[in-house]
């Protein structure tokens, strides 16, 4: 059974190899080789420990009942909405390949957004992201804007819950304490790819 547990800043290393694996098999040949070499696993690691520790972020873990991290979720929450869009912004989601089908990143997106407004932004070549997006409710509303890092068009999606906009609920607690064991060792091991991962 997967287990959505809050991230800790101890996951941060974990976080950041996992979503520079993501990148790598995702966006190699489609992003500039300058952006992707520039974004290495540890570079990555510190702003998520960052965003973990200053609550910037609030970072959700799929994990299997092992430890093996099978996914990754993060979402940011404006003071208000801006130009009509909802206050919580699904940030980032990334799903193992091995994990593709299995329901987690469905799972992932429900404890990330529980049954809230929210909007994002996807890449626009992302066919299979957008799929699943729209699975889950989400619909473009014509706004894009091109990526500062990569430089490709990143479209604007949103999703609006019958009596959704509530306020955010507590997070979800990691069984138990501290990290589960053999979570890092076993990731580092892990093949990932995230047709699901947009930012």
């Amino acid at each position: 059974m997967t287990q959505i547990v809050q991230a800790e800043t101890s996951d941060a290393e974990a976080i950041g190899l996992f979503q520079t694996r993501c990148w790598e098999q995702t966006y190699r040949g489609i992003a500039p080789d300058e952006f992707l070499d520039s974004a290495t696993a540890q570079v990555r690691a510190t702003r998520w420990a960052e965003r973990i520790a200053d609550g910037s972020r609030r970072v959700l873990m799929a994990l299997s009942d092992d430890g093996v991290l099978l996914g990754v979720a993060s979402t940011t929450r404006a003071d208000q909405a801006v130009d009509g869009l909802p206050a919580l912004e699904l940030s980032t989601i990334y799903v193992d390949e091995r994990a593709h089908g299995t329901g987690v990143a469905a799972r992932l997106l429900r404890a990330a957004l529980e049954d809230e407004d929210a909007h994002l932004l996807v890449f626009s070549f992302n066919e299979r992201a957008q799929r699943f997006y729209s699975k889950h409710g989400f619909h473009p509303n014509g706004d894009s804007q091109t990526d500062p890092g990569t430089g490709l068009e990143e479209r604007r999606w949103v999703r609006r819950c019958a009596g959704g906009g509530g306020s955010r609920r507590a997070a979800v607690p990691r069984p138990g304490s501290g990290r589960l064991p053999g979570q890092v060792p076993i990731l580092r091991r892990a093949s990932t790819a995230c047709p699901t991962a947009d930012r």
